[in-house]
């Protein structure tokens, strides 16, 4: 591979590496520890990236529908007012496999406060 074809493969990989916040360590959610997610933010896009796996994975699907109760800034109109925060709720329809963790995106948000599971179905 010529240098030119190892750098231009470099740049997408270190630039992702440059904008992402933080990636977190898994975390069980609040009423299946046997599902967990890890939360991927990005402060200039101001979205919270989700990956779920499942502890239970067998060689089938895992599906379920995750709540997620997330921290979300609202902005006034009036311009002279400082945002608040305030937790919004979003469900998401997951589907993780054994080779490959389920994900969802979340706009407008600023971190996560509690993520339940609904309806798992292990196939």
């Amino acid at each position: 591979m010529s240098k030119l074809s190892a750098i231009l493969i470099s740049i997408p990989f270190l630039t992702g590496l440059i904008l992402a916040q933080k990636q977190t360590d898994w975390i069980n959610t609040s009423n299946s520890p046997e599902i967990q997610y890890r939360v991927q933010l990005f402060d200039d896009a101001k979205t919270c990236y989700l990956d779920f796996r499942d502890k239970k994975q067998g060689k089938g699907y895992t599906t379920f529908d995750a709540a997620v109760d997330y921290k979300s800034m609202d902005s006034d109109s009036n311009p002279n007012s400082q945002p608040s925060t305030k937790i919004k709720n979003e469900t998401e329809h997951i589907v993780t496999a054994s080779t490959q963790t389920g994900s969802a995106r979340i706009s407008d948000c600023a971190g996560i406060s509690e993520i339940r599971v609904n309806y798992i179905q292990r196939h």
